[in-house]
């Protein structure tokens, strides 16, 4: 199945910190209307990023799938070693 994977990146204090947010999508659709409504939200364009992902359905790499996605410091990143 695949879904898509907005990612971006947000000024979270005055020292420049940056929080990583991310949301699932199962269309470009979907994936295009949440760009807009972070873009919309104050984030640049810029740090908005779309990728897609294969998420297997199968019994064995579902929970392969979920389990790297719950042990990743950020879903970016989970989704970084599943495509890269």
């Amino acid at each position: 199945m695949k879904l898509y994977l907005i990612t971006a990146k947000m000024d979270v204090d005055v020292d420049g910190d940056e929080r990583e947010v991310s949301e699932f999508v199962g269309s470009q659709a979907e994936a295009a209307t949440v760009r807009a409504r972070m873009n919309k939200d104050g984030i640049p364009r810029k740090d908005i990023t779309t990728t897609a992902v294969d998420v297997p359905t199968d019994k064995e790499g579902l929970p392969r799938f979920l389990n790297l996605m719950a042990t990743s410091p950020t879903v970016a990143a989970a989704a970084e070693k599943l495509i890269g």
